[in-house]
């Protein structure tokens, strides 16, 4: 419980998608890409602020949401 504090805005696979206005297929094959760094606590893969801004960044940079061939 202590580690959940340090990060209190994490949102879940389908609050982070929902939150980047992204499909959650986008949102998972931008991390299996590792264009977005995610917690994995069991089965349940987590997203805070700041990994949900860093995806922006990159996306703004290269100028596309998911650029896995798509």
């Amino acid at each position: 419980m202590e580690a959940t504090q340090s990060y209190p805005n994490l949102l879940s696979e389908k609050q982070a998608a929902k939150r980047l206005g992204v499909a959650r297929i986008t949102l998972l094959r931008a991390r299996a890409s590792g264009r977005i760094r995610f917690f994995r606590v069991g089965t349940r893969v987590l997203y805070c602020e700041e990994q949900l801004t860093e995806f922006l960044s990159f996306c703004e940079r290269t100028g596309r949401k998911d650029h896995g061939g798509e």
